[in-house]
């Protein structure tokens, strides 16, 4: 059985991690890896390991030792990292979003990486990763003459860690708000990504896709969270997502429509639960690890598994 090193001392790394060692997916923790010293004391601590402040730092893997990369959303933070560590003998896991849908050179540089050193690499999560598009697509497969998938989040962002909370913009005025999507720290990254890679994977055209964010706002002004769309359109199918984030929202839930023969309609009532999720979905990352052929892995690229 192999060790687990955490890149992002966070409070989703520490907490996959001591699921990790729980459930015996991996035999211990090998070290926590973040620039902030406060942050990678307290996980050092928590996991009982070592602390580094930078994956330049870390001993080199044993064979099937695993890393766990959940520090940033940006692609352009992320492979750099992936690449340093899988030339060291790591297989990697990732919930940044924008690698479930890369750009193609990054697509590139991490598939030659993993076929080259005989690694994995996995991009996974509650969403992207499940929801918006490994779920839709399994929901979507199931029929035929296929229109149009829809697939509707509503996340009550009450439920969430403390650190989710700025992503939804809560407590900005309009103008405030707008300049955070804009800057990228306020919206959902992932969602454009889910929409092109389940159309990819139905073997649709993925070009004509349009995106956008409205805050929803309280009574007195200020945004509680945000409504976020994307259209995307092929050849007369369309796939619709539309993802709703808010402070105590009502009605959470998650629903997936197909339109085609049979039409479909799945619900999930209260909704798929992103925190618990996102760590079911790192540990099948992780145990899959041992067992898939060297390759970049994206949610949909995984092989259906079950047993």
């Amino acid at each position: 059985m192999a060790d687990l090193l955490i890149v992002g001392a966070g409070t989703i790394g520490i907490a996959a991690a001591q699921a990790a060692l729980e459930d015996r997916v991996v035999l211990g923790v090998s070290g926590v890896v973040d620039p902030d010293p406060d942050a990678r004391a307290r996980g050092a601590a928590a996991l009982e390991t070592s602390g580094y402040a930078s994956t330049l730092e870390v001993p080199l893997a044993r064979e099937g030792d695993r890393a766990l990369l959940v520090f940033s959303s940006l692609v352009e933070d992320v492979a750099p990292e992936i690449l340093r560590l899988t030339s060291a003998g790591y297989h990697v896991v990732s919930t940044c979003e924008e690698l479930a849908w890369p750009p193609r050179h990054i697509w590139e540089a991490l598939h030659t990486s993993a076929r080259s050193t005989r690694r994995v690499i996995i991009m996974t999560g509650a969403n992207p990763g499940f929801v918006m598009d490994r779920l839709a697509l399994l929901t979507a497969a199931a029929s035929r003459r296929l229109k149009s998938v829809t697939v509707r989040r509503r996340v009550d962002s009450a439920t969430r860690r403390d650190t989710f909370l700025p992503k939804t913009g809560h407590g900005l005025d309009r103008a405030a708000f707008d300049a955070a999507v804009g800057a990228g720290t306020v919206g959902h990254r992932g969602i454009m990504a889910s929409a092109r890679l389940l159309a990819h994977t139905l073997g649709w055209p993925t070009n004509d896709v349009a995106q956008a964010i409205e805050p929803l706002l309280g009574d007195d002004g200020l945004a509680t969270g945000f409504h976020q769309t994307v259209l995307l359109r092929a050849d007369r199918r369309t796939i619709d997502m539309e993802l709703t984030i808010g402070w105590e929202l009502q009605g959470a839930g998650d629903t997936i429509i197909v339109e085609g023969e049979p039409p479909i309609l799945l619900e999930i009532p209260g909704g798929y639960l992103g925190d618990q999720g996102a760590i079911a979905q790192i540990l099948s990352a992780l145990r899959r690890c041992a067992e898939l052929e060297p390759s970049f892995y994206r949610p949909t690229d995984l092989p259906l598994r079950f047993g």
